[in-house]
């Protein structure tokens, strides 16, 4: 018998590149998990006394409302504020300065 030269090498056949897609994935749901535990932290900060209106034939009447209500569309920004914060901490941070690796570094 004759040995072969298609033998299969999990190191050689692995895509190096999924390894950037593992670790990504893994930083992403711990950013997002992060920002979701930490954005009702700053409901208080973006209360605001809102207006209800209401509308009477073509005419519309607006008055405050009687409870403030957190405007979401700052909780909105916080949220991919610290998001964006994970990355950076991650990628630029940690990974580059701690680790001492390149993001992309050539092959």
């Amino acid at each position: 018998m004759g040995s072969h030269d298609n033998i299969h090498i999990p190191k050689e056949s692995w895509p190096h590149f999924s390894w950037y897609v593992i670790e990504f994935t893994i930083v992403t749901l711990i950013a997002f998990l992060i920002a979701f535990q930490v954005t009702p932290l700053f409901e208080e900060m973006t209360m605001g006394q809102g207006l209800e209106c209401y509308q009477e034939s073509h005419i519309t009447k607006c008055s405050p409302a009687e409870e403030p209500t957190a405007d979401e569309s700052v909780l909105n920004w916080i949220f991919a504020s610290i998001i964006t914060l994970v990355f950076l901490v991650w990628y630029i941070g940690i990974r580059g300065f701690v680790l001492k690796k390149k993001i992309l570094e050539n092959r």
